[in-house]
């Protein structure tokens, strides 16, 4: 027998359905995906400004134990850059209150200004007080 010189070949590629599958398949990932990983960094950026409330606590505990007083201090933005910590001295250096201010995308977040005082005391401009301290939850 002889061969058809017109020998069909099956062309590899996508159809269009295909295609369209695959884009459908990535936007339900990306609609998952992006909200998880900005819920994340926002705790994140949360976690980081906590732990710069509790070393500025640290650092005005020390402060009165050497000078009998809180000492002022200018404002600290946290390492992410989220939240500047503010320090606010009163009674004559016998109380403090240092906040945690969000900033610029981080002011998205739930739990908003982020304050510890002198005596403990941890809140949250939200009243999520609870909620906010633990660090873990959105």
């Amino acid at each position: 027998m002889k061969r058809s010189p017109m020998k069909l070949r099956k062309i590899a590629g996508l159809t269009m359905i295909e295609l369209m599958i695959v884009l459908t398949v990535l936007t339900i990932i990306v609609t998952i995906a992006v909200p998880s990983y900005r819920a994340q960094a926002l705790r994140g950026n949360r976690t980081d400004a906590m732990d710069e409330l509790l070393r500025q606590a640290s650092f005005q505990q020390r402060q009165f134990t050497i000078n009998n007083q809180y000492s002022a201090v200018a404002n600290i933005t946290t390492n992410s850059g989220g939240y500047v910590i503010q320090t606010t001295i009163a009674n004559a250096g016998q109380t403090y209150t240092l906040s945690a201010v969000p900033q610029g995308a981080q002011a998205d977040d739930t739990c908003g200004t982020l304050s510890l005082t002198n005596t403990g005391l941890k809140t949250s401009s939200t009243g999520n007080d609870q909620r906010c301290w633990a660090g873990r939850s959105g």
